[in-house]
């Protein structure tokens, strides 16, 4: 997958973020072409060499007709994390993340909601839900070309809704 000056790309951890430029970087003895995205939610700036772009998971935005396989893993969530410690849960929370993928960052945001009812959240889970939030409504505003409140509170709406039902 290549991107040009101009595209919207998804970056695991990060988000959405449109790339500003294609540049050399010395890196060590040698040279490497490198992506430099400008990230829409912090403002920052990443450099992901275009050789292994792929493998780091940059990757593009969703498209409008798979956002409802997105919205569909807010219906979900594990019960099982209600029996992990904190610690345990946080670690299996950051590598769905690190996938990048928008179903995975759905899934955190579903089950970090679900426990936040259910026994509440720690510190460390609270900054990642609300980072998980921002990422998937950031996308799926771009995906939906809509405004990203009117996202996020669909995104609440849905979990809320399956809340009300019994774990799948």
């Amino acid at each position: 997958m290549t991107f040009k000056k101009g595209d919207l790309a998804v970056y695991p951890n990060h988000g959405v973020g449109e790339i500003v430029s294609i540049e050399e970087k010395a890196l060590g003895a040698d040279t490497v072409k490198c992506y430099v995205v400008n990230m829409v939610h912090s403002g920052s700036k990443v450099f992901v060499p275009v050789d292994s772009a792929s493998r780091m998971g940059l990757r593009n935005v969703v498209e409008k007709t798979s956002a409802a396989t997105v919205y569909s893993c807010l219906h979900e969530r594990n019960p099982l994390l209600l029996k992990m410690n904190w610690n345990k849960r946080y670690r299996y929370f950051q590598d769905k993340m690190r996938t990048g993928k928008a179903t995975d960052v759905a899934s955190v945001v579903s089950d970090l909601l679900y426990l936040k009812r259910k026994k509440g959240l720690s510190y460390g889970e609270e900054k990642m839900l609300h980072d998980a939030e921002e990422i998937l409504a950031t996308e799926l505003s771009i995906a939906e070309k809509s405004d990203k409140e009117a996202i996020r509170k669909k995104i609440y709406r849905l979990v809320e809704s399956s809340l009300k039902t019994p774990a799948r």
